[in-house]
């Protein structure tokens, strides 16, 4: 966390104890309980039940794990990009002409 997170970010965990030495650094941790099946983290328990499920069901062992880590951070990314997927195109065809033309 301290090589990739600045120091006055607010930070909202769950009450794992191994944050608890964190906080000397980070003064803005609010640590909350995570409630039954992660209901106060519902965004990060369905990041994680997916890529578990995704482990367990398409591939029952991952040799190269960070490949794997790529391709489901790509995949989960791409949808939230689903609604703004016309616009973004444009963006990127408008960027790259403009780089072409320098």
């Amino acid at each position: 966390m301290k090589a990739n997170i600045a120091f006055e970010t607010e930070i909202m965990t769950d009450q794992w104890t191994g944050y608890k030495p964190l906080k000397e650094d980070f003064k803005n941790i609010c640590q909350e309980p995570s409630g039954k099946k992660g209901e106060n983290f519902s965004d990060l328990q369905r990041a994680i039940m997916g890529f578990k499920g995704r482990l367990r069901g398409i591939h029952h062992h991952a040799t190269p794990l960070q490949a794997y880590i790529d391709e489901y951070t790509y995949r989960f990314k791409r949808n939230y990009m689903k609604l703004n997927l016309f616009e973004s195109l444009i963006n990127r065809m408008v960027k790259a002409n403009l780089i072409a033309i320098k």
